[in-house]
């Protein structure tokens, strides 16, 4: 008795004190919450405006049904080549992939038909998407440490951005999600096909497959290989044997005046704006030789290191979520052209590096929440309220690429998010290099099993 007496008023003051917490907390998620729903409204908003303004001009989407309506028709997807001239918003420039899988349904919809059933189907691919990385993460909202979570908001504009112009990110960002889920449960064969029918609607995706060959899923190389070589042979067939020729030799280098568009977030988009005469931006210096030579060096680099840290990781999970993450960064960073909309794929490499923030709280928090800081820099100030009607009047007659921003060094201005990727980048790398020690559990470990332990019961 005399032992127990002490601890008396405070275990009859802890189910106040947790009251108390408790009210706190729920009053500080539902203000958190709140906010979001405003920010999801007006987004939703925003897109839904931009889908009804540009169905009469055309949009992302339009090349897609461009290229299906020509399949359709029994003609090449990439027939605007024969009219020499240079490559328009309308004309298609994918592999042959997508216009074949979208070649049925022209006879059954028209065109506005089709662009809100595509953008019914893009929310759905973003939903699913998120709540595959979610479960095979393992990231929690519980606890402080669900400030790992506030990254997020950063990509909350770019995937607007990619449901609202059509763009087929949402498609991807699903193959690359299902392929991570797929690696959780052993299945490499499953992921190996879902990153090789990703790379066949757009080649970016294809740099995921040094994942499989760093970390030897033979399975999941030889389903790759076994799906390309599929749609391949599927595409010569309906299309004739030139067709894939065709892409890779006149398609792909007709997309060069794109590269330096200012929503292009790789390592192409930053050196041929700073080293390449372009329409978009004023070079420091017109050499193409210097602009090319910088691209192969980063990208050479970055891919290097994603090998060499990929093949040391770790071989429980939290080693080979870090070591895919790695892959789908680097994907990114290399592709030609990435374009802000592509930032949706990154949600799973944040959501990865989110994770073991979270497993290790509040371990590696600042460069997390720098990488939401430079993700959430613009690439066009011209887009930010403050100067949109400043940059529509043009100031003493100065063209667009006369802005700040747009000249010579001033382009790093617009490589917030390229910086971004870089150090989420680095950060996944790290996470694969990290010696197997054992640790101690945190406090979302004893949590996590807590919940298990209370459902169990």
């Amino acid at each position: 008795m005399v032992a127990t007496e002490p601890e008396m008023p405070g275990v009859w003051s802890r189910p106040f004190t947790r009251g108390r917490m408790s009210l706190g907390r729920w009053a500080l998620l539902s203000a958190f919450g709140a906010i979001g729903l405003l920010l999801l409204a007006l987004s939703a908003a925003r897109m839904l405006d931009l889908v009804a303004s540009m169905l009469a001009t055309g949009d992302d989407f339009t090349p897609y049904w461009t290229g299906a309506t020509a399949v359709a028709a029994g003609q090449s997807p990439y027939g605007w080549l024969a009219e020499n001239r240079p490559q328009e918003v309308r004309d298609y420039i994918y592999p042959p992939l997508l216009a074949l899988l979208l070649a049925p349904l022209t006879p059954l919809m028209d065109y506005p038909t089709a662009r809100w059933a595509w953008l019914g189907f893009s929310l759905l691919c973003t939903i699913l998407g998120l709540a595959l990385v979610w479960r095979t993460s393992g990231l929690t909202a519980h606890g402080p440490s669900a400030l790992a979570l506030l990254p997020f908001l950063a990509l909350l504009p770019p995937t607007m951005g990619a449901l609202g112009f059509g763009q087929l990110s949402p498609q991807l960002f699903l193959a690359t999600a299902a392929a991570y889920a797929a690696l959780r449960r052993k299945r490499s064969g499953t992921a190996g096909a879902l990153v090789a029918l990703a790379a066949g609607l757009k080649s970016f995706p294809a740099v995921i497959g040094l994942y499989l060959l760093m970390r030897r899923q033979w399975c999941g190389c030889l389903a790759a290989l076994a799906v390309a070589m599929l749609v391949a042979a599927w595409s010569m067939l309906v299309l004739g044997p030139g067709t894939l020729w065709t892409y890779l030799t006149a398609v792909i280098p007709a997309q060069r005046p794109w590269l330096a568009a200012m929503s292009n977030v790789s390592f192409t988009g930053l050196f041929t704006r700073l080293f390449s005469a372009n329409l978009f931006a004023v070079p420091v210096v017109v050499a193409d030789g210097v602009a090319q030579g910088a691209i192969a060096v980063c990208s050479v680099a970055v891919l290097s290191i994603s090998g060499y840290a990929i093949w040391r990781a770790r071989r429980d999970w939290r080693g080979e979520s870090a070591a895919f993450g790695v892959a789908v960064a680097a994907a990114l960073l290399v592709s030609p052209i990435n374009g802000t909309q592509n930032l949706l794929i990154a949600a799973l490499p944040l959501a990865v590096a989110a994770a073991a923030v979270q497993a290790e709280w509040p371990r590696h928090l600042r460069w997390l929440l720098l990488v939401m800081l430079l993700l959430s820099l613009p690439v066009e100030y011209c887009d930010l309220a403050p100067l949109r009607d400043w940059c529509l009047t043009e100031p003493s007659g100065l063209p667009i690429q006369a802005m700040p921003w747009r000249q010579g060094w001033g382009n790093l201005l617009t490589a917030g998010p390229l910086a971004g990727l870089l150090v989420l980048w680095g950060l996944l790398v790290a996470l694969c290099l990290e010696p197997g020690v054992c640790r101690a559990p945190t406090r979302a470990d004893r949590r996590h099993r807590e919940r298990r332990s209370a459902s169990a019961l």
